[in-house]
């Protein structure tokens, strides 16, 4: 994976021209989510002078002139520019802590003596003035409360104010404490990790992406120590750069939406981007094309989460992807992997929406991961967090690398969802959800079944009326237990049905036992629906004919049924669920819905 984002940094690089310090600068507001710059402004001289705090709109174009790149969570950057969270820490730790930092860093960094004049008349001048700049902080901190601010210092002379973007200084000290910091640990003459090539010099405390770290000693490798930590992660200056520029790049035009979880696309020229076509290259590589092209997706195939998964199914195989779904911290800046899923080829992507294409025609409906997602999200609606995300992105993970499904594992959370809906129905509305899950619950398993991620049992049997309903759905219905049980839902549901139209209410629902029945509470259901079928003389030529087909099933299926509880279940739910297809046929050709319910 690192190999692929080094790859991306570097043609980014080499299109931009882009080089030394311009790579090292950050986006501030790369996550959109801060739109206003609040300004120190200070007036240059020995001392200096505090002038007054500004708020201006944040400008993509001025990101050079911000000059930031974040440094240490809870201490200074590499600039005095930061993230604006509340006005005395953030003043203290990020502008005064800047200033404080380069003051025991002056040895080092080399500073001529009108630079080292600068440094602290600029920290003795916020110093004095630190009580007057946290009050206007704070009270701009407060105008705009509802939105996120960065903080930074400009300089005043005359009419003409300068970001410290302009200022060679600060330019110099950013680019000789990002040096330094790279080199605190190193080794010569070793061979990079990412590149695999010897170099001159390899970098050992790389921190590109957060769940790398050097700072505790059980992350290091021989002898726990950390001058050895090098031989870890061993990167040359060259792919460090290319890392920080292709995480960057993923990061803020690669990053997606997945049912309601972040991940990164990350491309992998497996012959070389020069075996790639150069459509495909600049669908990966041109920020523009990218903006244009999600907006088309979003037209296309509504929000759907695949989005460029749509056009890359059509490439052909001389790339893979990887899929990066990670997690950042909301304290700390850690990162933590949620999934990695890789080498996935565009003609397994061609594969699943295949698949997608027959489950939409055969439900005429729209199957998307969200579907999917909808079982897999919490085992406990009353809980605040989702705690089902690492089910779900294994079945994620099985779909696109082609592995086997457990039925008994992805029954069991079908069926929990249907079961709540079950118990809970008490008025069309909720009725209405029943349906809905059961139909989700029928697509998801027909999905996989499309991709033989879970294994359909076929028995040859003899032609039956039904036999063109359940040819729809393929091999779904193509045992005789599963075709009994979904047609002792049908002759279930016309019961309650009539019950609801009679009574108002529906008493017998109680002998469904919340679709946990077993075995044995089949066999007895059929002829308990069959007696209050007479009851409410609802027990006519239609439904002795779908009770002769449920019991002529049942019994072909014989005894000791190897299927487990909840699958039983959701073939007799899907029988519930389609009740109505069924009851069209046994029905002369005038029945209407109306007919079913209130006859």
């Amino acid at each position: 994976m690192l190999e692929a984002v080094k790859e991306i940094g570097k043609i980014i690089l080499k299109k931009s021209g882009r080089s030394g310090l311009q790579t090292l600068i950050e986006d501030p507001n790369a996550n959109g989510k801060y739109p206003h710059v609040c300004a120190i402004i200070l007036t240059p001289g020995n001392p200096m002078h505090f002038v007054n705090v500004q708020v201006e709109d944040y400008s993509h174009d001025k990101k050079e002139l911000y000059l930031y790149r974040k440094w240490n969570a809870n201490g200074p950057n590499f600039s005095p520019t930061a993230l604006f969270v509340e006005a005395e820490k953030t003043f203290k730790n990020k502008i005064l802590g800047y200033f404080n930092k380069i003051g025991h860093e002056l040895k080092d960094l080399n500073l001529t003596d009108d630079e080292k004049s600068f440094i602290d008349s600029a920290f003795s001048c916020l110093k004095d003035s630190q009580d007057t700049i946290i009050k206007l902080l704070s009270e701009e901190r407060e105008k705009y409360k509802k939105e996120r601010l960065i903080i930074t210092l400009k300089f005043k002379e005359g009419e003409v104010v300068r970001y410290i973007g302009e200022c060679d200084i600060f330019k110099n000290i950013l680019s000789k404490l990002s040096d330094k910091d790279a080199h605190s640990l190193f080794h010569e003459n070793g061979v990079c990790s990412v590149c695999g090539e010897k170099k001159d010099v390899v970098l050992g405390d790389i921190n590109v992406y957060k769940f790398y770290t050097t700072d505790k000693l059980g992350f290091i490798a021989g002898g726990f120590r950390r001058e050895d930590s090098w031989k870890n992660f061993p990167v040359c200056p060259d792919c460090k750069a290319y890392l920080e520029e292709g995480k960057r790049y993923v990061s803020q035009n690669l990053t997606f939406n997945f049912s309601g979880i972040k991940y990164q696309l990350i491309p992998k020229f497996i012959l070389g981007k020069e075996m790639l076509p150069e459509e495909a290259l600049e669908m990966f590589t041109n920020q523009d094309k990218l903006i244009s092209l999600k907006k088309e997706t979003k037209q296309l195939i509504a929000n759907d989460e695949l989005e460029i998964l749509y056009y890359l199914k059509d490439l052909k195989d001389s790339l893979t992807l990887n899929f990066l779904f990670i997690e950042v911290g909301g304290v700390t800046p850690a990162e933590k992997i949620l999934a990695l899923i890789e080498d996935v080829l565009p003609s397994r992507l061609m594969d699943i929406f295949n698949a997608k294409d027959s489950v939409d025609k055969i439900f005429n409906s729209k199957f998307t991961f969200g579907t999917i997602r909808s079982f897999f999200r919490k085992s406990d609606e009353a809980k605040r967090n989702n705690d089902l995300d690492g089910y779900f992105l294994d079945i994620v993970n099985r779909v696109f690398k082609c592995r086997r499904i457990d039925e008994d594992f992805l029954y069991q959370f079908l069926i929990r969802r249907v079961r709540e809906a079950f118990v809970n129905i008490n008025n069309e509305s909720s009725t209405s959800i029943f349906y809905f899950s059961m139909k989700d619950a029928m697509m998801v398993v027909k999905f996989l079944e499309k991709l033989s991620l879970i294994k359909m049992e076929e028995v040859t049997m003899e032609e039956r009326i039904f036999d063109d309903f359940f040819k729809k759905f393929e091999n779904t219905f193509e045992t005789p237990l599963k075709r009994g049980l979904f047609l002792l839902g049908v002759l279930t549901q016309l019961l309650l049905n009539k019950q609801s139209a009679d009574r108002g209410s529906t008493p017998f629902m109680k002998n469904l036992k919340g679709l946990k029945m077993r075995e044995s509470d089949f066999k007895g259901l059929l002829p308990k629906v069959q007696n209050k079928l007479m009851e409410y003389d609802k027990f006519r030529s239609g439904e002795k004919k779908l009770a002769g087909e449920v019991s002529y099933y049942l019994l072909l299926a014989g005894d000791n049924w190897k299927m487990g509880t909840d699958e039983i279940n959701f073939y007799f739910a899907s029988g519930m669920n389609l009740a109505q297809e069924i009851a069209n046929i046994i029905y002369n050709k005038t029945a209407t819905a109306e007919a079913v319910s209130k006859d």
